[in-house]
């Protein structure tokens, strides 16, 4: 009744903030390390729900979208779902004491006998003409808004969490051959050695082997950093600074620290036709232009509402001592002119209602877009990978042929590079 539980939390938090608002402090805030428990994909995209400040400001924004619903339904009239919203009670209390001036050319006065005095109101709100439910059906329809932006912003985070983690796979993939080339390449340089020592070789075939070998090393270093990159996009995608953990340690560090029994999806075989008609349905982006076209025809009911009058009740209790008196009743009250402004806030909610219809018109487009993209990119990577897996397949078989024909001298070093490479 008197805001005090609100109060205690407002302070509760004014404390909690004084870090942030004070720069002197920032030096003595200490942050603990984290340590992740799983590095599954699942758990991973579960952490940066709960980590990331985006996740965070989008919940804060439904929690805000909430009490502007509350702080409406909060002047509902008596005509209405919540009539007992629609009481005011206030309570004043005074006290005044009056003086009584001497002869003039005295400069001096006296003091009479104080009073005190107090009041008792009530006002209630009896009819509005719809303008509070119209304000509450658009609130409400912002909160749905505000609860898709926080799925949509999940979604968001899922896909920048799984890009760099699927990023990170495929670099620590090629690291790993890019070791095996210099494994590779260092025994052909003992194998070019050893042959020029016998006398089967000649020393631009060693110069050559040494060429190989620390071309191999410097792709293992750009890999190796191409690792390290990934490993740091998927930390910031989890939301962990650097205060908390360095890099990539904190996912175990380079090569076999992921969990590689997750490294796919289930296969998708849905047309254009039939995933768009499910995304007109399910996709957030699409909820909530639909959620603030409902807020907009709202917001055009208010409008309308507002060039109505309203019909309100009042009693009071009046005392001042040694007086007191009881006083009610009816009031009603229409704007005969303001201005045009009244007439002009319709106007530009109907303008807003259209903008949000085209909005929705929009939404509905880029969606189509963007599903038409991506299905393209997932049969291209279908074609891509049934591609590279029987290049691999060949590539082995050669690679294998190669080196037992190099090992007798029926291939060129080129042709061996060439197979190692592939």
């Amino acid at each position: 009744l008197f805001g005090c539980s609100a109060i205690k939390e407002a302070r509760v938090q004014q404390d909690k903030s004084k870090k942030v608002m004070h720069e002197e402090l920032a030096d003595k805030c200490e942050f603990k390390p984290i340590k992740l428990a799983s590095t599954k994909l699942s758990d991973l995209v579960a952490f940066a729900m709960t980590n990331r400040p985006a996740m965070v400001s989008a919940a804060l924004a439904v929690k805000d979208a909430r009490l502007q619903l509350k702080s409406i339904a909060a002047d509902a009239p008596l005509a209405s779902k919540t009539p007992w919203s629609a009481l005011d009670a206030n309570l004043s209390l005074g006290y005044s004491e009056s003086s009584s001036a001497e002869h003039f050319k005295n400069f001096d006065s006296s003091t009479e006998r104080g009073s005190a005095s107090s009041s008792l109101s009530l006002d209630l709100l009896l009819y509005d003409f719809g303008r509070n439910d119209a304000r509450q059906r658009s609130a409400a329809e912002k909160v749905i808004a505000a609860e898709l932006e926080l799925i949509q912003e999940g979604y968001k985070v899922f896909y920048e969490v799984a890009s760099a983690y699927f990023t990170l796979m495929c670099n620590e993939a090629l690291c790993e051959v890019a070791s095996t080339n210099i494994t590779q390449y260092a025994t052909h340089l003992a194998q070019a050695e050893d042959r020029y020592e016998q006398g089967y070789a000649q020393k631009l075939d060693i110069l050559r082997a040494k060429l190989d070998l620390a071309r191999a090393q410097e792709g293992a270093v750009a890999a190796s950093n191409d690792v390290d990159v990934a490993g740091a996009n998927l930390v910031a995608y989890l939301g962990i600074n650097a205060a908390q953990g360095k890099h990539y340690s904190v996912l175990g560090g380079c090569l076999g620290g992921l969990d590689r029994v997750m490294r796919g999806f289930n296969d998708s075989t849905g047309t254009v036709e039939s995933v768009f008609a499910d995304a007109r349905i399910n996709a957030p982006v699409l909820k909530i232009a639909r959620a603030r076209l409902r807020a907009a025809s709202a917001d055009v009911d208010y409008a309308i509402a507002d060039l109505k009058p309203n019909i309100s009740a009042s009693l009071s209790l009046n005392l001042a001592d040694p007086l007191w008196m009881w006083r009610w009743g009816l009031s009603g009250a229409q704007s005969l002119f303001t201005g045009w402004r009244k007439t002009t806030a319709l106007e530009r909610a109907t303008l807003a209602l259209k903008v949000s219809e085209n909005q929705v018109a929009s939404a509905e487009l880029q969606l189509s877009r963007n599903l038409e993209v991506a299905l393209a990119e997932r049969d291209n990577a279908k074609e891509a990978e049934k591609t590279a897996n029987e290049s691999l397949i060949q590539a082995r078989e050669n690679l294998e042929t190669v080196l037992s024909q190099y090992e007798v001298e029926e291939v060129s070093r080129i042709e061996f590079t060439d197979a190692v490479s592939s």
